[in-house]
């Protein structure tokens, strides 16, 4: 069994090392999707690309809704919701506590009104001993023991929220019966879970050979074992089973279901698969400028791995709160990931708030979430782009200068301490424009610029095509007239194309929109109509433009819109 085992563990280690190789580009492999997609990242769907809110204080129904009508009344938009810890009677056991959650339908309903999803948390463990729920010894506990669904033949073990078992997710009746339980809570309204960890305390690394000991790609340490239904096998194959089960379960009850869990963590390597994870957290971590460096080692780790789909904790979990510059920071940063994750134990009704801090926080927070729904239409391409040819939304990541590109086009730069001045350098390769000033650089041009609160180095790679979603004027790219229409900002170089996987709806599924700019030429092929909208920047206004429905140039962005419906057609701008 061990000499099976060790071999399954080689092929993933050398399967690991190849996946730090695939990045794939959303423009320049625009033709076909590859033959399999088996290994690569799935597509999140649309709507977990957004801002998810938590909170870790209170854990009851009304702080929930009160979370939710707050970011309301403060016009900051929400996509879903998580209910952690402690939610239920027993942890584990899918029941609700009413203490806490006294009408948990009704609760998920007012979501569902909202749009906002929820997604439950969740371990595998299931309780002897437990502090802060109802029923410490979950009623499950002797039948798991009994059955045979528990790891290391029922020894229980001490984890951070008790002493208990853990689900053998090796087992098929073992994960039968669990699924059932899940059952009782997936419900309308409920998207998906937080799926935590507890499995590595269940690890025995004391009667392991020198054989069957490896070290990961990444340095880290993974010889540990748990013993299942398949004998004793590694940790990190026990991982995979226990996570892509739940990402199985997830998206197999609801088309646009999600896990989110740990993809490299600072906590335990390496934990969900590479292929079966929607996001991927990192793990708990400060609301100070040391949690936000290591939050940002621990997602570059993630990324260069080939984890698609990546989000930031914003403000941290625990331990110090963040301060008005950090949380902004972090806030600068959490948007240009996939997933804007904010909340937590360390205050989340305090300084996780942004109105907590003042006025301008909250202002400058509004901005950095509605940019980053602006912008979601393009990261969900270049996501659907590392599912079809493998990589992850963020590229040509720099860990030394904490800087990193949104596909292929964005540049940004996080801010990691108190000084507003920072040195960077940019992608060598064509030219970058600066986004708050619209400033030419030459890629590899070395920048030395002092940024106020409400900045950060940002800036679009000459050439670009960005997909968008303008609702608002908030970041004053475009307003409400733009609602329901396909925004595409364009960055002009003589020749620029771009395979456009625009999301039909909320979930995984998408249409293709070939977009090509050449010598002041938009051309655009598509198997459906749609209303667009182009954005052009421009130095100076244009003598004419045909084949638009209508246009304008406005000189203070030195922007053209042009406005065209339509789905085969061509626009010429002299």
């Amino acid at each position: 069994m061990i000499n099976i085992t060790l071999k399954k563990l080689l092929i993933m280690s050398v399967a690991i090392t190849g996946m730090f190789f695939l990045i794939a580009s959303c423009s320049q492999q625009p033709e076909k999707k590859e033959a399999s997609t088996e290994n690569n990242p799935p597509i999140t769907p649309k709507w977990l690309i957004g801002h998810i809110v938590w909170e870790d204080s209170i854990n009851t129904q009304t702080a929930a809704l009160d979370l939710i009508q707050q970011y309301k009344k403060h016009n900051v938009p929400v996509s879903g919701i998580i209910i952690d810890s402690p939610w239920e009677l027993s942890y584990n056991d899918f029941n609700w506590d009413t203490a806490r959650y006294p009408e948990p339908e009704k609760m998920i309903a007012s979501f569902k009104k909202e749009n906002v999803k929820v997604i439950l948390w969740l371990t595998g463990c299931i309780n002897i001993t437990a502090n802060d729920v109802p029923v410490p010894k979950s009623p499950d506990f002797d039948f798991v023991r009994e059955k045979g669904f528990a790891v290391n033949n029922g020894k229980t073990s001490p984890w951070w929220k008790g002493e208990g078992v853990h689900l053998d997710f090796t087992n098929p009746e073992a994960v039968k019966w669990w699924d059932a339980q899940l059952d009782k809570v997936f419900v309308d309204g409920v998207y998906g879970w937080k799926v935590d960890q507890g499995e590595a305390t269940f690890a025995d690394s004391l009667s392991l050979t020198e054989e069957f000991r490896y070290k990961a790609q990444n340095g880290e340490y993974y010889g540990d074992s748990i013993v299942t239904s398949l004998g004793r096998i590694s940790l990190l194959d026990f991982k995979h089973a226990y996570y892509d089960h739940m990402f199985d379960y997830a998206t197999s009850h609801n088309p646009e279901g999600i896990t989110i869990a740990r993809p490299y963590s600072h906590q335990g390597g390496m934990a969900a698969s590479i292929n079966k994870l929607s996001l991927g957290w990192s793990g708990d971590f400060e609301g100070n400028y040391d949690g936000l460096k290591l939050q940002i080692d621990n997602l570059y780790t993630s990324a260069k791995a080939g984890y698609g789909a990546l989000g930031c904790e914003v403000g941290g979990f625990y331990g110090a709160r963040s301060s008005k510059a950090q949380f902004i920071r972090y806030a600068q940063f959490g948007s240009m990931t996939t997933t804007m994750v904010n909340g937590g134990a360390n205050g989340a009704f305090t300084n996780h708030l942004p109105w907590y801090h003042d006025e301008e926080t909250t202002n400058i927070y509004r901005y950095y979430v509605t940019l980053h729904y602006q912008l979601s239409p393009f990261m969900f391409s270049t996501i659907v782009d590392a599912h079809l040819h493998g990589g992850s939304m963020m590229k040509n990541i720099s860990k030394e200068q904490e800087s990193h590109t949104v596909g292929d086009n964005i540049f940004f730069k996080a801010i990691t301490s108190g000084k507003k001045q920072v040195t960077f350098t940019l992608p060598g390769e064509g030219e970058w424009i600066d986004f708050w000033t619209d400033e030419k650089y030459k890629g590899g041009s070395e920048i030395t610029k002092e940024y106020q609160l409400a900045t950060a180095p940002l800036f679009i790679k000459f050439g670009a095509i960005i997909p968008m979603d303008i609702t608002n004027d908030i970041t004053g790219i475009g307003d409400k007239s733009f609602s329901g229409k396909t925004t595409i900002l364009i960055y002009p170089d003589s020749k620029s194309e771009y395979l456009f996987h625009k999301p039909s709806g909320e979930g995984i599924d998408y249409t293709d929109i070939q977009i090509e700019f050449k010598n002041g030429e938009i051309t655009v092929q598509s198997e459906k109509s749609d209303s667009y909208i182009f954005l052009v920047k421009m130095s100076g206004f244009p003598a004419n433009i045909k084949g638009s429905d209508e246009w304008n140039y406005n000189p203070d962005n030195k922007t053209v819109r042009i406005e065209k419906e339509g789905k085969n057609f061509k626009i010429t701008i002299e």
